[in-house]
Order: structure tokens, then sequence, then C-alpha cells
């Protein structure tokens, strides 16, 4: 018998669309690169460390940029993904370790529509997939968006939740990211 968390990540890949998931260049990149470095390997950091190994990822060493991307906590690391659409990383969260991209610049409200799009995609009998949290607050670059979905198995107690943050105006350490990491129901 497969285990839970083993047809979560085999319904998540096979019901990633090949589509283009957001109409702006940059969200549908920051989309992408989650469905190929954080689904597959999602509750496994070591996973995602060997993917971005095999692809020559450039480790980010700047405290500041570690701050951001990482977080608080040691078990962390993060990756510079190289485009020519723009900025992007990867990273596993210090505390979390959650998998996480993130776009420097990207449509907030092409992010949010491609990652409606994906958790949408996901919902199938025998797993409960639903909105944990959606706030918005003000920053200095305008609007922040978070918006929590969680999914498990309707008969587990875990699962993952997978975040999305945007902000509304570019100028921040980042305008768009999608992470994904290991959770429980309460």
């Amino acid at each position: 018998m497969f285990h839970p968390t083993a047809i979560l990540i085999a319904v998540l890949v096979a019901s990633a669309p090949t589509f283009t998931l957001a109409e702006e260049p940059n969200a549908n990149f920051v989309l992408r690169l989650f469905i190929d470095a954080c689904v597959p390997n999602m509750g496994h950091p070591e996973k995602t460390r060997a993917w971005a190994a095999e692809r020559h990822l450039q480790e980010v060493s700047a405290p500041a940029a570690l701050g951001v991307f990482v977080g608080a906590g040691t078990k962390g690391s993060a990756w510079v993904v190289p485009s020519s659409l723009g900025n992007f990383a990867l990273s596993i969260r210090g505390n979390t370790e959650a998998c996480a991209v993130w776009a420097r610049t990207a449509d907030p409200a092409e992010v949010a529509v491609g990652f409606k799009k994906l958790m949408d995609g996901v919902k199938r009998p025998g797993l409960d997939v639903g909105i944990d949290s959606d706030t918005t607050t003000s920053t200095p670059v305008g609007q922040a968006r978070s918006l929590v979905y969680h999914v498990w198995p309707s008969s587990g107690q875990a699962g993952f939740a997978f975040t999305m943050l945007t902000a509304e105006h570019p100028g921040g350490a980042f305008q768009g990211s999608i992470q994904v990491a290991r959770a429980s129901r309460p």
C-alpha cells in the first residue's frame, strides 16, 4: 500500500498543468519553478538540496538575502535560480524546512491566479483541500498578501501547508513566493 504522502505528491505532480499557469512571464516562471523544484521534493529538504546541486545553482551567502529566503533557524539554505526574466531564488526555510521559491518581481495578481489554479487542480475525492488563512497587511511596498492552503488525505492527520506570499509593488526583497511545508491537522 502507498504511503499517503506519496499519493499526495503523485496527485500534485499529475495535476500540475502543462499549460501556462499565469499570463505574466515572471509569475509563470515562479509557479513552474515551484512545480519543478518543490512539489516532487516536498517534505524532503535533502531532495531539494540535491535538485539544486544537480542544476549547479549558486548558493546564496549574503546575510540580508538569507534573512529573507531562509529566515530564522539553522536548517535552511538558499540558491540563486538563473533566468533571463529576472531574479529568482529557491530556498529551504530555516525552521520549517519548507521548500520555497521567490521572485523579485512578478505580478502579484498573476501569482495568485496561478496558485489558485494549482490548488484547484489538486482537489479530488479523498483529499481535504482548503484555505486556512487569507490575510492582507499594509507594508512599505503596498498591500502584502498571505494565502495558506492545507492539503491532506481526508482520513489522515498529516499533510502539507501551501503558502503564497505577494507584495503589491516591486521594490522589496520579493514580490511573489510560494512555499510548501509539512503540516498536521489542528
